[in-house]
């Protein structure tokens, strides 16, 4: 492969590249990444290995029923079928629509070197289509995190019909894993989708609302712990008895997610009777985003970042073009570094006019006054203390 066949494959890739981090960038930022929102409109789409879904839908189902678990605890077929093929399928189009420019780029270069070899090819070819693979797979991932970020319903929604799955259901197509490492997984993963459910869907909702959403899941989960050491400690009966309460619970959360993001107008992530006899939330509980999360989520917005800054530079002709580019360039680094981000709101307060900085204090909620202590009267002296109060202190005339 020549130099200019490989520069023009490269620009391609980098062009394709450069719109999508900047697509993935403003749908991670308004929140509006929904898997398959759009494209499962599309009459052809919406066929796509739906059959193979819903013989999976119609197993768990069955099973769910043969375990004793009430029809009410589960969602509906259609609308558990529709809400997870859609998300499989938006995954499965964007996965493909996103490894387009690297196979374009791979195969010609895999071709040229395999086949139509001339002459010796440069190492810095080999580093480059490296380099590209390792930024459309780290692409692929901030892309999945936009989405469970946007919607993280349905992110619930998949790890529940995993979890049912491998809770009710036997899977020897991989011998080579324990079965108690796999359920661990699979809970664990359960878990983790119920708290970024909790902190995701309440993000602009008032402080009492997101308490109240955290204590209900943090309740949901110790539930789902208790009955999962049951199940993975009981014999007969009891664990039978187990495996009813365990799968009720994941099957009433899977059916508060299934609903449509237009109809959620409620905050019940699970029906209160089966959170009856959960254990009380410890105070000590918190549901704060792991430390992997976090580094993973910054690491994904610097990339995003670097790309847009990178695109900025490198854009040919520059104009208004790069000077947008750069613009959301600094605005994802912001979103990294909380000192530039301080400074740039000032910087917004006083290009457009914010609040004034006097000396006003700001008010204090109800929660707040509570809290402060009540100032306590001085004690009266002894002379003033035989007068009545609205004339103590005051001094005679004449």
């Amino acid at each position: 492969m020549t130099r200019t066949v490989f520069e023009n494959l490269a620009f391609f890739w980098g062009y394709w590249t450069l719109f999508e981090t900047a697509m993935i960038a403003l749908l991670w930022q308004s929140r509006s990444r929904v898997l398959g929102d759009r494209l499962y409109r599309i009459p052809v789409v919406r066929r796509i290995r739906r059959g193979a879904c819903e013989r999976r839908v119609e197993v768990l189902l069955a099973e769910l029923e043969r375990r004793g678990v009430p029809a009410e605890a589960w969602p509906g077929k259609d609308a558990l079928v529709e809400r997870w093929h859609r998300i499989v399928v938006g995954r499965c189009v964007s996965v493909l629509l996103q490894a387009v420019p690297l196979l374009i780029v791979v195969l010609p270069f895999w071709w040229a070197t395999s086949w139509a070899r001339t002459s010796a090819t440069p190492f810095w070819m080999f580093a480059a289509v490296t380099g590209f693979g390792v930024v459309s797979i780290a692409l692929m991932a901030a892309d999945e995190r936009a989405a469970a970020v946007s919607d993280a319903a349905g992110a619930l929604t998949v790890e529940a019909v995993r979890f049912l799955e491998t809770l009710l259901i036997t899977d020897d197509r991989r011998p080579q894993d324990s079965a108690l490492d796999i359920h661990g997984r699979a809970f664990g993963r359960l878990c983790q989708a119920l708290r970024v459910q909790a902190r995701h869907t309440t993000r602009r909702m008032p402080p009492a609302a997101r308490t109240r959403v955290r204590e209900t899941t943090e309740r949901l989960i110790g539930a789902l712990a208790e009955a999962n050491q049951r199940y993975l400690f009981g014999e007969g009966p009891d664990r039978d008895t187990a495996v009813r309460d365990l799968s009720r619970l994941v099957a009433g959360a899977l059916r508060h997610s299934c609903l449509p993001r237009a109809q959620r107008d409620s905050l019940v992530i699970i029906d209160a009777t089966l959170l009856t006899d959960a254990p009380e939330l410890d105070a000590a509980a918190t549901a704060a985003e792991p430390l992997r999360s976090r580094l993973l989520a910054g690491t994904g917005k610097a990339a995003v970042a670097a790309g847009l800054l990178a695109g900025a530079v490198l854009f040919p002709g520059g104009g208004a073009v790069s000077e947008l580019l750069a613009a959301a360039g600094l605005a994802s680094v912001a979103l990294v570094c909380p000192p530039l981000r301080e400074a740039l709101h000032r910087a917004r307060e006083l290009l457009v006019g914010g609040p004034s900085t006097g000396d006003s204090e700001p008010t204090a909620t109800d929660e707040e006054q509570s809290r402060r202590p009540v100032p306590v009267p001085p004690a009266p002296c002894p002379q003033c203390a035989e007068h009545s109060p609205v004339t103590a202190g005051s001094r005679p005339v004449g």
